[in-house]
């Protein structure tokens, strides 16, 4: 008889993404993988219909009042039946070989968080191409390299973890709007292998950037990742208009 827990457990956080949730969800249900797929939704209390559409592809759809993108990742993990946590954010879909992927990573009791290479999800002109390549090239060599020296610096965009681990080390910071990827996956790599699968592509947007504008969006972040690693501060929401129009 099939083994009817879940293999691998995908959670996604929203909010507001009622026009794209659906083809993230689909990506998922329609991997190439033997195991079973547990998908849950962590929605922060949405004003538009992305509770509702989601619930059309998802096996769990949570709803909390609170903002927050970390919050809401570990709320998605307490509630995962499976033991592989994979997290993947709503603008993001998936290369049909993607679980199948990273599930062989975890066939290596040593390692205990996985990242995807990133590629740009839209078509765009040549010039927003150049640079959406440039983008996700330079985050993928930075996630390969860091990883590499013992120190990863992995995006959570998709990011695959082992659920005792993710609650030994705490999961995601919850009162941090920036920085709470890189700061989970610093942390995981105190305990274990963190590695970078070559073959495990996500296509992500970029339309946070072309939003907020490149020179903006950088700024912004920078200056905020200046006040996480050398000040010790703790930027959170109004820092991030951004954040809060999508």
């Amino acid at each position: 008889m099939r083994n009817l827990n879940p293999a691998v457990s995908v959670i996604i956080p929203t909010y507001c993404e009622e026009a794209i949730i659906e083809g993230c969800l689909k990506s998922v249900v329609n991997q190439e993988f033997d195991g079973r797929i547990e998908t849950i939704v962590v929605d922060s209390h949405s004003p538009d219909n992305t509770r509702a559409v989601a619930e059309k592809c998802a096996d769990k759809v949570i709803d909390v009042k609170a903002r927050g993108v970390g919050k809401a990742r570990n709320a998605g993990a307490k509630v995962a039946e499976s033991q592989l946590l994979l997290f993947l954010d709503a603008d993001t879909y998936l290369d049909s070989n993607f679980v199948a992927e990273m599930y062989k990573n975890f066939t290596d009791p040593r390692v205990v968080c996985v990242s995807g290479i990133l590629k740009s999800l839209e078509k765009l002109s040549p010039l927003d191409s150049l640079f959406a390549i440039s983008h996700y090239g330079f985050l993928n060599k930075l996630a390969s390299l860091s990883a590499h020296l013992g120190f990863p610096l992995f995006p959570s965009v998709c990011v695959g973890a082992r659920k005792p681990v993710f609650l030994k080390v705490g999961g995601f910071a919850e009162d941090m709007a920036v920085a709470e990827d890189i700061t989970f996956s610093r942390k995981m790599g105190k305990v274990g292998k963190c590695v970078v699968n070559n073959k495990a592509t996500a296509y992500t947007s970029v339309r946070r950037i072309s939003t907020c504008g490149k020179r903006e969006m950088y700024s912004m972040y920078f200056k905020n990742y200046v006040k996480i690693f050398f000040l010790n501060q703790k930027p959170w929401v109004q820092d991030f208009p951004h954040i809060r129009k999508t």
